[in-house]
């Protein structure tokens, strides 16, 4: 066993395909967005055990909202849209131990409900359009103003935390549900804050499936055998 646990393939890479949903000043749900767009991204996954692993992505996706979705803020009539790019550093807890291959003669599927959380960066160009409202009131003209006026980074760190559920019928490919939720530090991720609710940073969220593909190695200590090779074995 030594010598099989050595030659373990541990590295994925894979790609993710799913939904990106704005959470900020706009959208009055914590938890769904009113406007879900594509995102698209990928992954470098390594396997530390049977019930850790890290993992490394990039994600690209957009952010958008508007007030025209809820009749109490329709006439402050308030949109934006952003393109957003976050890259991540996470771990992720299996629930149940993922076995992972030895070899293929051995290999087993397995699945786990699983846990994740980390740290990163998101970089966003947000396009607030404050200037349309129809009923004109005098906290939302000098919030709005403030928020044309203001200087803003484009880079922003978040915290992304979630779940999935992974699968892993072969023993080179893993595939995986997920859904994750980014607290960030900024109420500027949408371009907008005095004119809403500067009390409140700004949140996001992805969701989707991966599909990861498993690099194989040879078993530490094992060679191919030359067939064209022989032994002379001397009397």
């Amino acid at each position: 066993m030594p010598l099989l646990a050595k030659g373990q393939d541990r590295l994925e890479v894979g790609s993710f395909l799913g939904g990106a949903g704005y959470l900020g000043d706009l959208n009055k749900s914590d938890w769904a967005s009113k406007e879900p767009k594509a995102a698209f991204g990928f992954l470098a996954r390594y396997n530390l055990s049977d019930y850790i692993a890290l993992r490394a992505s990039f994600l690209h996706g957009k952010l958008s909202g508007r007030d025209s979705h809820y009749p109490d803020r329709a006439f402050r009539n308030f949109s934006t849209v952003s393109p957003i790019n976050e890259l991540t550093l996470q771990t992720e807890w299996h629930i149940w131990p993922l076995i992972q291959p030895r070899t293929s003669h051995f290999f087993k599927p397995s699945f786990s409900p699983f846990l994740f959380a980390g740290v990163g960066v998101a970089i966003t160009n947000p396009q607030p359009d404050l200037k349309n409202m129809l009923v004109e009131k005098p906290e939302f003209v000098k919030g709005a103003e403030i928020d044309r006026n203001a200087k803003f980074s484009s880079v922003h760190g978040t915290i992304p935390f979630g779940a999935g559920f992974k699968y892993r019928p072969h023993y080179q490919w893993t595939f995986t549900v997920e859904a994750g939720f980014r607290l960030t530090f900024s109420d500027y991720l949408d371009g907008i804050s005095f004119a809403a609710n500067p009390e409140k940073s700004d949140r996001y969220q992805f969701w989707g499936v991966t599909v990861a593909y498993r690099f194989r190695r040879q078993p530490f200590g094992l060679k191919k055998r030359n067939p064209m090779k022989c032994d002379i074995i001397q009397e």
